[in-house]
């Protein structure tokens, strides 16, 4: 029994050790196996045997662990062997991955990643070019979109019709800067289809970085069959609203003019557009009209950037007249510094500082102003110290110091002859000059200013003479406030200095001492000049701009006269004698002053 219990029991012990051989057996070749064929193949028997996993398949995808950029940041990967982790940037919608040498998380969509901007104002977007059906987009074919950009990176800008209609438009780029951008998005492609009379257009969807945003344009597609057959009628074509250096224009800047159009043309487009000079340049479009003359509005764009007057050139699209018009835009004048010189500057006006009409006629914005209506476009006058001012040499010194851009002489003042070498400096150096005076010390200006001693004056005529203006065709007898050649102006309340042995070749004369209201002969001395090279205009009668307002139906004080709208006008029944004038001192005052300023901007 004994000897049986121990074979029974040796077997059992054998069958376990061949048990035990055959599991690490089968665990030695798991390992072998799996150590020689590292690879997972999911949907696929046979992976590739350069790939560790190969997932095959055509209707699912993979997904890596999606998050937002906050939540990428809280991983915070430190370790070496981290370099290979991925993620899906929700916010940037993009993969990311670590990058260990750099530290940091890159954007599988270029170096900065994708941009975050959007549309400032779906208002602001515009539309550029004509739109032909059958005709493929030019340059002159794209779209203008304004965005604000709050994270820098790439950007890819589309505008698709919906429904589609043979073009579109896109561009891509990269934002370097956070801020505000304008954006050309150019077009292509041939519109189809064009839109028919009372339809909208196409109705042009925008997406930002393939993501549709809530901003659309209309564009509507001519029908390329009818011709734009016009032509402009340059007779009637007018510059609208006030040009400033350095201001942009605005919707008040535009140019107004008419069309002849073709009973043919009716449906189609014009398009008439003008060059580009310093900085600005205007442009109108619309659907041609037939009947009666059809008037267009050409609007202004860019900023000005010089003074000086520019002729625009008009040209059209229209196929049946190649002709050009044209425009001049005149610039508004830089304001001006003025020096007046005199006393009664609230009442008679010697001084035009004030408030007496030489001040109402300088300072009325419809004579000379910045709105649409003024006269003369002027941004404006500073006074350099206003108010009754008789200077000394050296207050006269410091107030020329200053520049001033005109000086207005009157009366009461008696300059010096150093006063009036000072005086003559100011007109070599291109200085502007109106200088109403009958003292003396006009004379020592004059003796200095032609550097002739023999020049001399002596008081003529009384209190209401009047003296006439020639003929000559300038822009003071002639100018824009009126034309006054052939006609008189009145000496205010004492007499009139006239002045002798002055060079006829260097001036020319506006009257001589002849009163017409007594037919006086005069003694063959001159009242009123302007100097041929040197900025000055010379009339010997301080009272020459007293305003009427003081003596309203006075025949012989008072001769400057506006009326209610500021503007310049002549006094009637004036003179000392027999026979009465209009008198047009005002009309005079204002052309010189249109001179002087113009003159003060541009020199001679």
């Amino acid at each position: 029994m004994l000897t049986h219990a121990n074979n029974y029991k040796n077997q059992g012990v054998s069958f376990m050790k061949k048990t035990i051989k055959l599991y690490l057996l089968f665990i030695f070749s798991m390992l072998s196996f799996i150590s020689g064929y590292a690879q997972v193949g999911i949907n696929t028997e046979n992976p590739d045997e350069k790939a560790i996993l190969e997932i095959v398949s055509s209707d699912k995808g993979v997904l890596v662990p999606r998050m937002t950029e906050v939540e990428r940041d809280l991983i915070k990967p430190s370790a070496i062997n981290q370099q290979s982790l991925l993620i899906f940037n929700t916010d940037e919608d993009c993969f990311n991955y670590w990058h260990k040498i750099d530290k940091e998380w890159k954007s599988v969509c270029g170096k900065i990643g994708k941009a975050e901007f959007e549309i400032t104002d779906c208002k602001a977007v515009t539309v550029s070019g004509q739109y032909l059906s059958a005709t493929a987009l030019t340059s002159t074919n794209y779209i203008t979109v304004p965005v604000k950009v709050t994270k820098v990176g790439t950007y890819t800008i589309t505008a698709m019709p919906d429904p589609a209609n043979g073009y579109y438009f896109t561009t891509s780029g990269e934002f370097l800067a956070t801020g505000t951008y304008n954006i050309i998005v150019p077009g292509a492609g041939t519109p189809t289809n064009y839109t028919t009379n009372g339809q909208l257009g196409n109705d042009v969807k925008i997406s930002l970085n393939d993501v549709l945003s809530s901003c659309s344009v209309s564009i509507i597609i001519e029908d390329s069959r009818v011709k734009p057959l016009y032509s402009m009628t340059c007779g009637s074509t007018r510059v609208n609203g006030v040009y400033k250096v350095n201001t942009p224009l605005n919707g008040t800047n535009t140019i107004t003019m008419t069309l002849a159009v073709d009973p043919t043309a009716t449906g189609a487009s014009y398009i008439i557009t003008t060059n580009t000079v310093d900085g600005i340049s205007f442009a109108g479009s619309g659907i041609l009209i037939v009947g009666t003359n059809q008037t267009v509005t050409l609007y202004g764009t860019g900023t000005p950037t010089s003074i000086d007057s520019k002729r625009m050139t008009i040209t059209s699209n229209s196929k049946s007249d190649v002709a050009t018009c044209s425009a001049t835009v005149v610039m508004a004048y830089t304001k001006k510094k003025i020096l007046s010189i005199g006393t009664y500057t609230n009442s008679y006006g010697y001084n035009f500082s004030g408030t007496a009409y030489s001040n109402q006629l300088l300072t009325t914005q419809t004579n000379f102003g910045t709105q649409a209506n003024s006269l003369i476009k002027a941004e404006g006058f500073d006074f350099i110290s206003p108010g009754d001012f008789a200077p000394s040499l050296a207050q006269l010194q410091t107030a020329l110091n200053q520049k001033p851009d005109i000086v207005i002489l009157g009366v009461w003042w008696n300059p010096t002859v150093q006063m009036a070498d000072l005086l003559v400096t100011y007109l070599a150096n291109g200085g502007v000059m109106l200088a109403f005076m009958e003292e003396d010390g006009g004379t020592r200006i004059l003796q200095r200013l032609f550097a002739n001693t023999s020049i001399s004056g002596n008081l003529v005529n009384a209190a209401g003479a009047v003296y006439r203006y020639p003929f000559t065709n300038d822009e003071i007898l002639n100018g824009p406030f009126g034309d006054i050649r052939g006609l008189q102006w009145g000496e205010d309340a004492s007499q009139t200095r006239a002045m002798y042995n002055l060079p006829s070749s260097e001036i020319s004369i506006y009257s001589n001492d002849q009163d017409v209201s007594t037919q006086n002969a005069g003694t063959g001395g001159i009242t009123a000049f302007k100097h041929n090279t040197l900025n000055l205009i010379f009339v010997s009668d301080g009272g020459f701009n007293s305003a009427t307002s003081n003596a309203p139906s006075d025949m012989i004080i008072c001769p400057f006269n506006i009326n209610a709208s500021k503007f310049p006008i002549p006094k009637t029944n004036y003179g000392r004698g027999a026979t009465k004038y209009s008198v047009y001192n005002s009309i005079f005052t204002a052309n010189a002053l249109a001179w002087a300023i113009k003159t003060a901007q541009f020199g001679k």
